[in-house]
Formats: structure tokens, C-alpha cells, sequence
């Protein structure tokens, strides 16, 4: 599923490099020459029929993709990339050939090219295997000046480095990469080597952060991160145009034991991994509960652990409807805000009911320190959306709440909303604040006997093709990471701990979803949320 996305994503992307004024534009002879510079490198593992690599599809295609889409001052267009596939599928092999292909083809002053893991040794596997590529290759060698020593490659006449680094972050200072790869991203049980690698590179302008990996089992490092952004950029959820996803795995729909999905996940299939090979792997499995969790993650690469999303964004993406806010005044309205984090994402949103259907519009607050710690990392486009009016950065570390107050209280000076649901928790002296204006603020009690009927009232919407969001690219990104917790007689609420990020906008909206449909029955209303503030 998630290549055929990828392949559909690099079909549209080369049908829009023909536009006028395209942002980008695909060149041809870089992808040539990267995948003719590759497969000019030796092999140094195994046995092979040539001397030299031959890319099978699944690399030359990212190859291709990687080197060919050039930005109009000829930097390539992707600064980071992704390539998830099972075990033994030459990943290490190809990132070798692409940071070698980075510092010999793209010859940028003083490169740094690192070859990073969680340990030396990790670290050191790629970084060895491209090592032994220049020591077999005279011609290499000669044509662009390199010298391999204990510990790094070197171009002299650039300037240029190539070394292997391991995952003792807080020794990495000083650092700038011009490329690097982290290789076995699953395996990184902490951020910190991750997010030196991203803020050390800040000064580079045509940068690559690779991420190779095969599926791991859950851990607080950045995998979680990466692949949730990868599945909703390949679900067309979030459009982050600087980011090439390529996730080989099996089918959720799949059988374990299906060989004929096996390619899906292991795509070098009789190649580098023997179809005998992978019946071995399958009859262990099914003989020994130990070895079948190794099996589904290692050589089918399945997640060890996904939670399941709450919302269809197949149907949510049909109710992106315009949103008319002048046909709006006057129509019945209700409105939540929710001041989960100081230090990220602050939500408000507001919610009409007009000729049987509802209609949301919301606003975003965003610290400054917030924007530029994403921006690093690349996981979420908050500087796009900032640019785009999607949100409103305020100065500082913390979110300044003068400018949400200021906001919200235009808010209801214009819709004038029935009630304002909140989250008590970190938002008292904004709502008292709030109340002392004469705002109806209502507190919402965050559990799933509140949330119940919010969740049913949004799920009819949506199905039904009843709600127009206005295509908010902070919601749907809300409404793709969320993920409901149940209590013992099936009532949800959103559970923020399980979601992949952050799901305030989607919070807001199901406050006041349930304020909404609760209105029709002001005793079952009053029964289960009192308002704290007269």
C-alpha cells in the first residue's frame, strides 16, 4: 500500500514539474549520473555475479527520485528522506552509494558527510562498507582525490569528510553535516542524537538527512515520529514537499504467511534475500510464538505496535468544503479552546449549524521556540503553515495567551457562541479572565462520559457528508494523529498519550460537537457538564 502511494506521489510530483513557475523540476541527468556513479561502486559483501553494483527497481527508483528533483537553484529538492524495508535488503549497500554519491557528485566546500547509529559499531557498518568502495576503486579514487584512513574518508580538494559517529549526542557538538545517515532510526531509544544531527545542519543548503530502518519494537526515540509523518505525507494528510517517504512493508490486509505478499516488504526477493530463506523464517514462526513477533517485524516489516486511528481521512477529505465565514454570522454556534501546551500547539475552534449542516473554522497559537524546534526536525511544516496563515506565531518560548485572549474575544464579539467549552487544566486565569468579559465559558470535564457524545455527533457529520472543515491542514493533521481511549460501556475520549501528535484542534471540535448535540436536551446537559463560571 504504502509504495503504490509513494509511486502515485512521484507520478503526480513529475506531472507538476511541468508546470509553469513549478517549485521544482526533475532533472534527468542527475538522476542518471547518481545511479551510473552508484553502480560504479564494487560490491564488498557477498557473492555477486559483477564486480560492480547493480540497482535493483526499488533503488534506482529512489535514487532517481532522491537526485532528480532539483529546486530552480539547482539544490535538490528533498533534505531528508526515508527507507524502511525488511532485513537483508541491501539498505546499508545503497546508503553507502548515496552519501558516497553526495560528497563526489554534489562536491560541496568543506562537506561533512556522517555515518551516525546508536553505537560505533552500528555507526561504523555503513561507513565501512563505503570505505572499502573507495579502497577497491582506483579510478575513484584518482578522479575525485579521496584517501581513506582508520576513521574517515577524505576529499582534500573540497575539503570534504566522511566519518562515522555514534549516538553519545552530547559529544557531538561542533558539528556540521552537510549529509548525513541514521541508520536503524527504530533502534534510537532517545531523540538526542537525532535532533544534534538536525540543529547542527541548520547552515547547510542543500543538506540530506537519510533515515534507513527496518521496523522496530516501540520506544521513546524519533522512529514513532518520522514514520507517522511518512504515512500521512504518502496519505496526501500533510504536505511536506522537502521529505521522500519510502516504506516497504506488508499489508495490513496481508497474511504472515503469504508468500506472495513477502515482495512487498522484501523487495531485493531473490536478490539479496532468498525466497528458501524466507520459508525458513516462516516455518520458525509458526512453530515457535518467540520467533513469529521477530518474523512479522524483522522480515515483513510490520510496526510491533499501531495504534488505530479514530477517524476515516478517505471521508474526511470529501467534507473540505469552503468555509464562508460572513454567510456564517447569526447562525447558532458553539466554541472550545483547549491550552494543552504552553510550548506547542494552543487550539480554538468554532462550530455552526446552518441548512443541516455544520461548518468548523478554528485558530492556532504557536510559540516562536515551538516553530523553529519543528522546523529542525523537519517532522510537521509549522513555518509553512505559519506562512500560510494556518497559524499565528508568538514571540517567545511560551505561548503568548494576551494573543489568544485578544483573538477569542473578536471571535465572540462576531459569531457570538452559545457556550465556550475548556479544559480546565493550565487555562484558569484565562478563563476567568474570559468569564469577567462576559464570554459563556463552560468547563468540560475531559472524560469519555463528556467526549461520548461529541465523538458520535462527528462521526455522523463526517460520514454522512455533513461537515465542511474549509480543507484546514492543521486539523486534518489533528484528525489523522488521533487515536480515542474507551472506558468499561464503550464511551470514547481522545487519548493524547496513544495519538501519534498532537489532536488539540480535534479536541476542540468534539467539546464542541457534544456542547452542540447535548443543547437539545438541556437536563441530560446540565446533568452531565455544569458550567463552573456564571
Amino acid at each position: 500500500m504504502w509504495i503504490r502511494k509513494a509511486a502515485q506521489r512521484f507520478l503526480d510530483d513529475l506531472e507538476r514539474a511541468q508546470r509553469p513557475r513549478a517549485p521544482w523540476r526533475f532533472d534527468e541527468n542527475w538522476a542518471h549520473d547518481a545511479c551510473e556513479f552508484i553502480e560504479g561502486l564494487p560490491h564488498v559483501e557477498g557473492q555477486w555475479s559483477s564486480a560492480t553494483i547493480t540497482l535493483q527497481p526499488c533503488q534506482r527508483w529512489f535514487v532517481c527520485m532522491l537526485f532528480g528533483f532539483r529546486k530552480p537553484d539547482g539544490m535538490r529538492r528533498f533534505s531528508s528522506a526515508l527507507f524502511a524495508v525488511a532485513r537483508k535488503n541491501a539498505k546499508s549497500t545503497l546508503a553507502a552509494g548515496v552519501m558516497l554519491a553526495c560528497m563526489c557528485l554534489e562536491r560541496e566546500l568543506g562537506a561533512q558527510i556522517i555515518a551516525a547509529a546508536t553505537t560505533g559499531t552500528q555507526a561504523r557498518i555503513m561507513w565501512t562498507i563505503a570505505r572499502k568502495m573507495v579502497d577497491r576503486s582506483p579510478d575513484l579514487r584518482e578522479v575525485f582525490g579521496l584517501e581513506t584512513y582508520a576513521n574517515a574518508i577524505v576529499m582534500d580538494a573540497e575539503g570534504a569528510t566522511c566519518k562515522p559517529i555514534n549516538a553519545k549526542a552530547s559529544t557531538q557538538d561542533g558539528l556540521n553535516p552537510s549529509a548525513f545517515c541514521l541508520d536503524e532510526l527504530h533502534a534510537h531509544k532517545t531523540r538526542d542524537l537525532f535532533d544534534v544531527l538536525r540543529s547542527a545542519a541548520g547552515a547547510r543548503r542543500n543538506l540530506l538527512a537519510l533515515y534507513t530502518t527496518t521496523e522496530g519494537y516501540e520506544n521513546p526515540g524519533p522512529w514513532h515520529e518520522v514514520r507517522n509523518l511518512a504515512k500521512q505525507v504518502l496519505n496526501g494528510d500533510v504536505e511536506a514537499d522537502h521529505f521522500l517517504p519510502v516504506i516497504f512493508a506488508v499489508d495490513d490486509t496481508d497474511g504472515d504467511f503469504d508468500e506472495t505478499a513477502w515482495a512487498k516488504a522484501n523487495p531485493m526477493l531473490g536478490v539479496s534475500v532468498s525466497l528458501e530463506k524466507m520459508r525458513e523464517y516462516s516455518r520458525e514462526a509458526k512453530a515457535q510464538p518467540g520467533a513469529l513477533a521477530e518474523f512479522r517485524i524483522k522480515r515483513l516489516n510490520r510496526p510491533a505496535a499501531a495504534a488505530d486511528a479514530w477517524v476515516d481521512m478517505r471521508r474526511w477529505k470529501r467534507c473540505g468544503g469552503a468555509v464562508d465565514l460572513a454567510e456564517l454570522e447569526g447562525s447558532p454556534c458553539w466554541a472550545a479552546f483547549d491550552l494543552a501546551s504552553t510550548r506547542d500547539l494552543t487550539a480554538w475552534r468554532l462550530l455552526w449549524r446552518k441548512d443541516g449542516r455544520w461548518y468548523t473554522h478554528g485558530r492556532y497559537w504557536v510559540p516562536q521556540a515551538a516553530v523553529a524546534q519543528r522546523t529542525e526536525r523537519g517532522s510537521v511544516p509549522y513555518a509553512s503553515w505559519v506562512a500560510a496563515g494556518h497559524i499565528t506565531q508568538t514571540e517567545g518560548d511560551v505561548t503568548d495567551y494576551a494573543v489568544v485572549e485578544r483573538d477569542i474575544v473578536a471571535d465572540f464579539e462576531r459569531f457570538q457562541p452559545r457556550e465556550i467549552a475548556f479544559d480546565a487544566w493550565n487555562a484558569t486565569d484565562l478563563a476567568n479572565r474570559l468569564t469577567q468579559a462576559g464570554l459563556p465559558l463552560v468547563q468540560f470535564i475531559q472524560g469519555p462520559r463528556s467526549f461520548n457524545a461529541g465523538f458520535q455527533a462527528l462521526e455522523r457529520a463526517y460520514v454522512g457528508g455533513e461537515l465542511v472543515h474549509g480543507n484546514d491542514p492543521v486539523l486534518r493533521w489533528n484528525a489523522a494523529n488521533m487515536v480515542p481511549r474507551r472506558d468499561q460501556n464503550m464511551n470514547l475520549a481522545p487519548d493524547k498519550r496513544r495519538s501519534a501528535d498532537k489532536i488539540d484542534g480535534m479536541v476542540c471540535l468534539l467539546m464542541a460537537f457534544a456542547r452542540a448535540s447535548l443543547a437539545e436536551d438541556d437536563g441530560l446537559a446540565q446533568a452531565i457538564m455544569e458550567p463552573i463560571y456564571a
